[in-house]
Order: structure tokens, then sequence, then C-alpha cells
């Protein structure tokens, strides 16, 4: 049989067994190094990035519409207020007051009498250029050279009966107008003449006088030659509160309110109608 070494083949089993458990450990540490190493590779590289670069937010303007607002109230500035503030009230019932007023109703009766007779004058002033228009053309029409064929008996007969009936009818127009201007004259010539002796009847009669103190005053607040404007002030009354009434006379129609009272209450009421107009106060 051939010989066996039993103690050198448990020697090489021993040393097989070593370098396998040698080898082990190599490859733990191997393993344990590169690990460390990505550690502190990936600590390295955190520690040396660079601070990241936010970009920059704009900020959009605010395009909403501000809301409409209101303007404000405008302040209004009321002329009655100043004139009620410097406004003087004559609540004297004296003798001399009641004469006064009489003479200051007539002197404003006067006042539109004329204003009455310088309108007419202006109208009569305005109707003669017309009428010397009118002959002047009149006039050219019989000067002009006519180059027509000559006319016959007939026609010229006719012509002359045209031009006669013309100057009639002018001269008829100039009468009329004279009559009326007379007429005028003696018309504001009596008025005139009635005026005075109103005047002096009034302060004559004691128990008129008597009677204007215990209540018999009302306004005027107006005379109108178009009876449409004399209306429309009524109206414009009847609105703020007033009972009004319309007098026509010869050619004027005047809005009277009243009779309102006393002196006092028609004062108060003459204030009241400031807005719509001015009034006068008048005896009733």
């Amino acid at each position: 049989m051939p010989q066996r070494d039993y103690i050198a083949r448990s020697n090489e089993k021993k040393s097989k067994k070593t370098k396998k458990e040698s080898n082990v450990k190599k490859i733990l540490m191997l393993i344990i190094g590169l690990i460390l190493l990505c550690g502190i590779g990936l600590w390295f590289l955190k520690a040396n990035a660079p601070t990241p670069t936010l970009p920059a937010t704009t900020t959009q303007p605010n395009t909403q519409q501000s809301k409409s607002e209101l303007p404000s109230r405008p302040e209004e500035t009321w002329t009655y207020i100043r004139d009620l503030e410097t406004r003087t009230v004559i609540t004297d019932n004296s003798q001399t007051s009641q004469e006064r007023l009489a003479q200051l109703t007539a002197q404003q009766k006067q006042q539109i009498e004329e204003r009455r007779q310088q309108e007419e004058a202006r109208l009569a002033q305005q109707a003669q250029p017309t009428e010397a228009a009118s002959t002047n053309a009149t006039n050219g029409t019989e000067t002009m050279p006519t180059t027509e064929a000559p006319l016959t008996e007939e026609e010229l007969a006719a012509k002359k009966a045209e031009q006669e009936l013309l100057a009639q009818k002018q001269a008829e127009e100039k009468r009329k107008q004279a009559a009326k201007k007379a007429e005028q004259a003696k018309l504001a010539e009596e008025k005139a003449k009635q005026q005075p002796a109103k005047i002096v009847a009034a302060a004559a009669t004691p128990a008129d006088k008597a009677a204007n103190q215990a209540g018999k005053f009302g306004l005027q607040c107006g005379a109108f030659k178009n009876k449409a404007q004399a209306e429309n002030m009524q109206a414009r009354l009847a609105m703020a509160g007033f009972h009004a009434r319309i007098a026509t006379s010869a050619d004027w129609n005047r809005v009277f309110v009243g009779p309102v009272g006393d002196r006092a209450a028609t004062s108060r009421a003459q204030s009241n109608a400031r807005s719509v107009a001015e009034c006068v106060i008048v005896a009733m």
C-alpha cells in the first residue's frame, strides 16, 4: 500500500482556511474604505457647492382701477338770504307813512306811463323810416328811365290811377298815425290829471286811512303789456302758494296778490314772494 502523509495534509487545510479568512477581511476593509470615501466626497461637494441664485421677482403694478368717486355737492349761494339780512322792514302805520306809500304808488304808475310813451315813440320812429323807404321806392320807380316801347293812352291812364291810389293810401296811413298819436297824448294827459286827484282824495279821506290801517294791503308783482307774461307770473306765484289775480286796464296787465292783511303780514308775504318776483306793497 502507498504511504500517506496525514500531517502534511492537515497543514495544507489550515493554510487554505487562513488564506480564505484573510481574503474576506481585505474585501470588508475595501468596502468600508469605499463607503467612507463616498461619504467624504459627498460632504466635500455639499460644502463647496455654489449658493443657488433665486430669480428676482418683479412686482407688477396694481392695475386695478380706482373706484369712481362722485363729485362733491356744489355749494349754492342764495341771494335772498343776503337780501333778508340787509332789508329794512317798515312797520309804521302812521299817517306820514301812509301818505308816503300813496306817493310811491303814484310815482310807480307815472314811471310805467312814461315807459309806455317811450315805447310808443320808439315804434313810431321805427315806422317812419319804412314809410320813407317806400316813398323813395315809389319815387325811384317814377324817375327810372323807361327803355320799353311807348305806352298807349289807356295804359298811361291806368298807371296814373294806380299812382293816385298809392298816394291816397299813404295819406290815409299818415292821418291814422297822427290821430293815434293825438289820442295817446290825450290819454296820457288825462291819466296825469287823474293821478294827483287820486292822491289828494286818498289824503283827504280819514275813513279810507283807517280802513287801510285795519288791514287792506296787498302786493303788486308786475305790470306787463303782453298778457302771456302776466299769466306766466300768475302761475309762478300760484305755484309758490299765493292767490294771484290779473287786473287789465288800458294796455297793461297788472298782477296783484291779496288783499293779504295788515302791513306786517303783507311785508312778510313780500319777503316770501321775493324768490319769485320783486313785489311792491300797495293799498287795496
